[in-house]
Formats: structure tokens, C-alpha cells, sequence
């Protein structure tokens, strides 16, 4: 019984990253190294993450390819926030591919910035997992509530003649 239990245990993980080829725990780690990479302001480690012929989609601007464009689009990201903080939310493996649904805090060094959430495609190249095509976009504050206009009295009706 001891030893059954015991090949339960070890099996289930194993099950579990079995079934996805290993793209959650491939994803978490290129996910720490994007993390590290700004922290140090290190545009070309980031850019290293992605596939040769990787793309981004950013907000409010065109998609760049390429590894040497992603350097000089994120070039400025590294050198004004100090911290990333990822957290992933889904991951559904197809084989080489996998989509990562997450959301994301970036903090400068008063520890404020913005925050958001991304849809990542990864591809699994040489055993590595490589950010393929990556969207994101900013959660919005919301905006200040409007100061409340009294309503509107209707007009008295006007007797007919």
C-alpha cells in the first residue's frame, strides 16, 4: 500500500508535465530570465527570449519582428521600470506551441508603474521555450466618476387652447 501510494505521488507530476511536454514549467522559467533581464536593463537578453523570427503586437503601435527590433522597442522599458512581475493564468500546450494567458505588473524604482495582462505564444525550440508572438495591453484605471447632475425637471405641460 505504502509503495503504491508512493507511485502515485511521483506519477501525478509527472503525468502533468507529461501531458503539456513540459511548456508551463519552460515558460516559468524563460519568464524569470525576462524578469532578470530587466532588472539588469538588458534589452538584448530580453530580445535573446524570443524566437529569431519573433513578434511583438504592442499597444497603439505596429508589430515589430525580429530580435533586433525587439531589442530597440523594449530599450526604453528596461531603462525606466526595475521590476516585472508575471503571473501566468493558463497554459494550453499543442505540441511545439503553447499559449499563455497572464497578466503583468511593471514597477519603477519608486515601486510604481503600470499593469496589464498578454496573450504569449511560445514555441519550444532546441528544448527551449522562446516567446514566438507576443500581444499585451494595459488595464485602464478607471476613469473618475462624473459628479452627478441633478435630473432634469420635465417641463410643465403647456395647456392646449
Amino acid at each position: 500500500m505504502r509503495r503504491t501510494m508512493l507511485m502515485l505521488v511521483c506519477a501525478v507530476p509527472l503525468a502533468a508535465w507529461a501531458s503539456d511536454g513540459g511548456a508551463k514549467a519552460g515558460i516559468e522559467a524563460g519568464l524569470k530570465k525576462w524578469s532578470e533581464a530587466l532588472a539588469k536593463g538588458d534589452a538584448a537578453a530580453v530580445a535573446k527570449l524570443y524566437t529569431t523570427d519573433g513578434e511583438i503586437l504592442p499597444p497603439g503601435s505596429p508589430p515589430v519582428k525580429g530580435r533586433e527590433g525587439i531589442e530597440k522597442a523594449f530599450a526604453s522599458l528596461v531603462s525606466q521600470f526595475k521590476k516585472i512581475t508575471f503571473k501566468t493564468r493558463e497554459v494550453h500546450a499543442m505540441g511545439n506551441l503553447a499559449l499563455e494567458v497572464s497578466s503583468w505588473k511593471l514597477e519603477d524604482a519608486s515601486g510604481k508603474g503600470p499593469e496589464g495582462k498578454a496573450l504569449v505564444l511560445w514555441k519550444k525550440v532546441g528544448g527551449t521555450w522562446l516567446l514566438h508572438r507576443d500581444i499585451w495591453n494595459e488595464n485602464s484605471s478607471p476613469a473618475p466618476a462624473a459628479a452627478e447632475k441633478p435630473a432634469a425637471t420635465p417641463a410643465a405641460p403647456t395647456p392646449a387652447k
